[in-house]
């Protein structure tokens, strides 16, 4: 989950990339922004969110910057940004090439001393890198873990069928064996890894420990379907992970999940929070923060696109259980369309919740090649609850 507005002035950017000179940690970075993107005259740029001051900085901070090639800005031309992770003193990201093409990507560095950015690879370049009996027309998956971007084809089960990483060092692409285990945590002298990628591919059974080389050498919870799982706690011997309700006919229903918690040490698992309406979820402290299922959500209006009402499951309502008694609380309520299945994220002490809130009633009709499309007026913006006070911030996109 450390895993994405007012524009600063440049000095408080250079303070801030100074402190990789002094080896700032990896944490100590992420409990203090939020690795975002935003639009900056109708370009979008990696972004730095600062929940304690509520404020959005653009990596490009040059206040004279046309945000053109021609003027020399170095995100000029990217259609758009996402993906940033932090590592090693930079800011790595993925930027699209062709614009409405998200698998037509490049890997792109942005280093923090030099505010120069530079071209990594190509997902063109990537692909070059697949064999001829895989098929490219399969499910595909990427993302930054450990120091690396990773980059797999998905056979038709889902299963890993051509996979590659990159090393963001140094630029090599190595190919991986199909058995391969991208680990995505470390607890001890034990590495983490699902059965397949952890953000992109949905689901997976059980858990794997591996060695530094990805090698399995045990599974836990190999009868659990594990949508996604969290390293928030970890250094206390705790894993986080969300599964999907199952009915009574051994379909799962996807939009009620259940939060449980593995102990490393003991193996015991049990239950946190059940009917529980998504992935979303983030840590502090002693507490998990999330949002429940309701029974009569709040409608949202009518879309016109999908033809159907649309509704806000969790009803605008935060809640936090402590990980260690279970007990359960309401953090805070917030207006009925925040928590709308978006993100959720924890930054030191705080909890960052993006929202949109669409105003269906105001739209504009545009003529697509699949017929008319409608666009809705639309209100995007982040609310920061801080988890020591107990207050919250609402903070609306300045984007332009």
């Amino acid at each position: 989950m450390k895993k994405t507005i007012v524009i600063l002035f440049m000095a408080v950017l250079l303070l801030c990339t100074a402190c990789s000179k002094t080896e700032i940690s990896h944490d100590a970075f992420f409990d203090t922004f939020l690795l975002t993107d935003m639009k900056v005259d109708g370009v979008s740029v990696p972004a730095l969110f600062n929940p304690a001051k509520g404020t959005m900085t653009p990596l490009c901070t040059d206040p004279l910057c046309a945000h053109t090639e021609k003027a020399g800005c170095p995100f000029a031309g990217y259609q758009i940004v996402w993906e940033p992770h932090y590592y090693n003193g930079s800011i790595w990201f993925l930027s699209m090439v062709t614009f409405g093409k998200l698998d037509d990507f490049a890997v792109m560095r942005y280093d923090m001393d030099t505010a120069k950015v530079t071209e990594l690879i190509t997902a063109e370049e990537l692909r070059r890198e697949i064999p001829e009996t895989v098929s490219e027309e399969n499910g595909q998956s990427f993302g930054f873990i450990n120091g690396y971007f990773r980059y797999s084809v998905r056979a038709a089960d889902q299963t890993p069928a051509f996979q590659l990483r990159v090393n963001l060092n140094s630029g090599e692409v190595e190919v991986l064996a199909n058995d391969y285990r991208q680990p995505f945590a470390k607890y001890k002298k034990k590495y983490l890894a699902y059965t397949q990628e952890l953000d992109y591919t949905g689901v997976s059974y059980g858990i794997h420990l591996t060695d530094t080389d990805g090698n399995v050498k045990e599974t836990i919870l190999p009868d659990k379907r594990i949508s996604i799982a969290f390293d928030d706690l970890l250094d206390n011997g705790k894993l986080l992970y969300v599964t999907a309700v199952q009915t009574d006919d051994g379909t799962y229903d996807w939009d009620r999940m259940t939060v449980w918690m593995y102990d490393m040490e003991t193996g015991e698992d049990s239950v946190i929070v059940d009917n529980f309406p998504s992935s979303y979820i983030a840590a502090a402290g002693d507490y998990i923060y999330y949002s429940r299922y309701v029974d009569d959500p709040p409608r949202m209006g009518y879309d016109l696109n999908h033809n159907e009402d649309k509704y806000n499951l969790s009803g605008g309502i935060l809640y936090r259980t402590n990980v260690y008694t279970g007990e359960e609380s309401v953090a805070f309520e917030m207006p009925e369309y925040v928590l709308n299945g978006v993100e959720i994220d924890s930054v030191g002490q705080y909890i960052v919740i993006g929202y949109h809130n669409t105003d269906y009633e105001n739209y504009v009709e545009e003529t697509t090649d699949r017929g008319i499309w409608y666009q809705y007026e639309k209100e995007n913006g982040r609310i920061v609850y801080d988890t020591e006070n107990g207050t919250s911030a609402a903070y609306i996109d300045a984007s332009t």
